[in-house]
């Protein structure tokens, strides 16, 4: 009987031992698995540009450092993001307020004024004026820094930053971002005046709105854009005011 119950008592132990030595393991399997840093994003350089990004023929500053380096940037062609298809048809005029838009942490509006610019800053120049395009931005030299400008007609970008959107009119395509409006140009982008009858649905900080002959409108960069309503959401169309 006795060793009957020894025999018992020492099967009951291994069990015991034999679940002990399991349940941490199990346990730290499952953390593994979870925690924050499941994504491993490669310090912050997603993408790489090589030599081909550049401006009208400009080249990178290299020598100024503000923000860092970011690797966050489309190419063309690759994908569009924030695709806001043009439904054909009437627009009713739709009164709504008015919400400056921020394109992230990098896009600042006219007027803004800065020290330094990123590394990835590149200049070029238009009508004997330097420029410095960087993240979607347009900057001329100041005095101690940089001003914020709006994008000059004709200037030819290699990339778009992330958020931009594609606007079709008639049977045309424009790229949107930041208030300015592009068209592809071999693998770049070149600014161009605003398109009428264009539809976005965000407009950047530092509109006017205005009343004439009883409607509002939205005076942006020399451009009027009308509030409307497009399925039941707000939005703007770039419209012609004499």
């Amino acid at each position: 009987m006795k060793a009957t119950q020894k025999i018992r008592l020492t099967t009951i132990s291994s069990i015991f031992c034999i679940a002990a030595f399991c349940l941490p393991q199990s346990s730290n399997a499952q953390r593994f698995g979870h925690g924050g840093g499941g994504g491993f994003r490669g310090g912050g350089g997603s993408e790489f540009h090589g030599g081909g990004r550049t401006i009208n023929g400009g080249s990178h500053i290299g020598d100024h450092a503000f923000g860092g380096v970011r690797g966050d940037r489309p190419a063309p062609g690759r994908f569009n993001e924030g695709i806001y298809h043009h439904a054909y048809g009437y627009h009713p005029y739709f009164s709504h307020p008015f919400h400056p838009y921020v394109w992230g942490p990098y896009w600042y509006p006219f007027g803004f004024f800065c020290t330094a610019l990123t590394v990835d800053a590149i200049m070029f120049d238009i009508a004997s004026q330097d420029y410095y395009y960087d993240n979607g931005v347009y900057y001329i030299p100041a005095s101690g820094g940089y001003t914020v400008v709006a994008p000059p007609i004709g200037a030819v970008v290699g990339y778009l930053p992330a958020g931009y959107m594609t606007v079709p009119v008639g049977d045309g395509v424009y790229y949107y971002y930041g208030g300015a409006f592009y068209v592809s140009q071999g693998g770049s982008f070149r600014v161009v005046p605003a398109p009428v009858g264009a539809i976005v649905t965000e407009i950047p900080e530092g509109a006017a709105e205005q009343t004439i002959d009883g409607e509002d409108y939205l005076l942006y960069n020399n451009t009027y854009y009308q509030p409307i309503s497009q399925n039941g959401r707000d939005a703007y169309e770039v419209v012609q005011v004499n």
